[in-house]
């Protein structure tokens, strides 16, 4: 999904790569990161909080998510024209090797625990 950013943002900066591919790109971003790195923050909330708070915690998180979504889709037209679409698809793809880097180093692992034990785990590292 990196790649399919990169390249659109290669496109908008003159690359040669044809108009009739864009939509192609578009679509296997927003497929592969539907699979990917996109389905990472609905595990970590349903299984981040502690059951006493668990419902609180999943609904302040997917809110949170929510509301950053639509106001990064109101605000995409106003900086796609202030800083031009390459600009902002390259910002897009630096995000997300940012988030892959920051899952990879920083999220606990959680296949094959229970939420206890994930929980234990948490505040073994936070307490």
């Amino acid at each position: 999904y990196i790649l399919s950013l990169g390249l659109i943002a290669y496109s908008f900066f003159g690359g040669q790569i044809g108009a009739e591919l864009l939509p192609l790109f578009v679509f296997m971003f927003i497929a592969s990161h539907a699979i990917g790195q996109g389905s990472v923050i609905w595990v970590f909330i349903a299984e981040v909080f502690p059951n006493e708070i668990r419902a609180y915690g999943q609904s302040l998180g997917c809110f949170t998510h929510w509301i950053l979504a639509a106001v990064i889709a109101n605000i995409f037209p106003f900086f796609a024209n202030e800083f031009g679409p390459g600009s902002i698809f390259s910002f897009f793809a630096v995000m997300m090797i940012l988030q892959l880097i920051w899952v990879a180093t920083k999220m606990p692992e959680t296949k094959g625990k229970s939420l206890e034990e994930i929980q234990q785990d948490l505040i073994k590292t936070h307490g």
